[in-house]
Parts: structure tokens; sequence; C-alpha cells
């Protein structure tokens, strides 16, 4: 993945880190891709866009689900965490 990759940033080798987990893991080839300029990065908001525009548009953090409840959705950080621990468990209830 490394190879594929080509870290020039120490910020490359974090976000390979965070993506290497069960969910955001298929994101990986985007993150590559988009990183390379091989596919155009997209923002489903320009909200979005200051949350996501390091990680090439591909939410990588869990913090960045929280930044982004707060700014789409006027959460506080304590309801947006709230929203971070529901997503994290796959319960859609």
């Amino acid at each position: 993945m490394l190879a594929s990759l080509q870290p020039t940033e120490f910020e490359d080798i974090v976000a390979v880190n965070a993506l290497y987990r069960p969910g955001p893991m298929e994101y990986i080839a985007t993150y590559i891709k988009r990183k390379h300029k091989q596919e155009k990065v997209q923002f489903s908001h320009e909200v979005v866009k200051p949350f996501l525009e390091h990680t090439y548009g591909v939410l990588i953090y869990q913090e960045q689900i929280m930044q982004i409840a707060s700014a789409l959705a006027g959460f506080s950080l304590a309801e947006a965490d709230l929203l971070r621990r529901a997503i994290s468990k796959k319960k859609k209830a």
C-alpha cells in the first residue's frame, strides 16, 4: 500500500494508518488515486471541504465526522460524538 501511495509527507503515513481498518479500508484505492490526481476530488457540500480537503475528500478520521456533524447539522461536539459512536457501532437504530 505504501509503495502505491508513495508518501510525500507525514500526513500520508498517518492517513494510511487510519485507513487500514475494516470500515475505511475500502477507500484506500480512492485516497491513492486522488493523491496522484488520477481521480477528481469531489465534495458533497461546500461546508465539508475544509474538513476533507487534506484527505482528498475521503472521510478517514472520526474527528472529521464530528466536525462535519457540527458544521452541517449544528450539533454540539457532545452531540456529534454521540453520532460518531452510533456510526462506529453500525447499529441502524
